[in-house]
C-alpha cells in the first residue's frame, strides 16, 4: 500500500474517532442531567419507568445517536450516568436537596 494513502486513511480514522468520542462524551454528560431529572420527577423504586423516560428524552434530543446504539449499551451508559449522579448527590447537599427534596408534597 502506498504510504501516502496509509497516512491519509489513518488521519481520517483518527479524526472520525475523535468526533465520535466527543459526541459520546457530550451524550454521557447529557445523560447525567437526564437521569437527575428522572430521579427528581419519579423518585425512588421506579427504575424501569425512569429508564423509559430517559430513553424517550434521548430519542428526542439525540435521534441519530439514540437509534444507532444498542439498547443494552444505552442501559450501560445510563448506569454509568447514575453512578456520577449519586456521587454528585453524596458530595453536594444543594444538589441532593434539588434532586431528592426531603419534604416532597
Amino acid at each position: 500500500m502506498n504510504p501516502k494513502i496509509l497516512i491519509i486513511a489513518v488521519s481520517v480514522f483518527l479524526i472520525i474517532s475523535i468526533i465520535v468520542a466527543l459526541n459520546f462524551s457530550a451524550f454521557h454528560n447529557w445523560l447525567v442531567f437526564a437521569v437527575s431529572e428522572a430521579e427528581k420527577k419519579f423518585g425512588g423504586k421506579t427504575g424501569k419507568l425512569k429508564l423509559r423516560y430517559v430513553y424517550d428524552l434521548a430519542v428526542e434530543a439525540f435521534p441519530v445517536l439514540a437509534k444507532t446504539i444498542p439498547f443494552s449499551f444505552f442501559c450501560w451508559m445510563v448506569d454509568s450516568a447514575l453512578v456520577v449522579m449519586r456521587g454528585m448527590i453524596d458530595d453536594n447537599k444543594a444538589i441532593s436537596d434539588i434532586i431528592k427534596p426531603s419534604d416532597k408534597e
